[in-house]
């Protein structure tokens, strides 16, 4: 037996809220420190398809989706964290480990608590 959630519809909005402005942050972050940086068009895809993979998913609010989206969030974390030790860091690489960090939790707690709500509506 599960146990009971309180507020559970309200918490899921605001992780839904959360994971979504979060992801489309990153997006534009990437991109725009891709192409100020000067990177290739071959490493600017390299860097955001494993990213765009997970929208259909997400689109779909499907859990374990959204919880391999966090697993995928720790890659980047190890490579923004690096970047940040780095001489030419920039304030973009900074605002992609916070968006990450936010990123991580908000997508394990939406997709966990999506999982309730789910056995919730199954159980009515």
């Amino acid at each position: 037996m599960m146990k009971v959630i309180p507020n559970l519809c309200q918490k899921l909005n605001v992780a839904r809220r959360l994971t979504w402005g979060c992801y489309l942050l990153l997006m534009a972050v990437l991109l725009l420190n891709g192409v100020l940086s000067s990177t290739p068009i071959s490493l600017l895809v390299f860097t955001m398809v494993p990213l765009l993979i997970f929208l259909p998913g997400l689109r779909k609010e499907r859990y374990k989706t959204i919880s391999m989206l966090c697993f995928v969030t720790l890659l980047y974390f190890m490579v923004t964290v690096t970047n940040l030790f780095a001489p030419n860091a920039n304030l973009l690489d900074a605002a992609e480990l916070v968006l990450l960090v936010v990123l991580f939790g908000a997508a394990m707690m939406f997709s966990r608590w999506k999982q309730y709500s789910l056995y919730q509506e199954d159980n009515s």
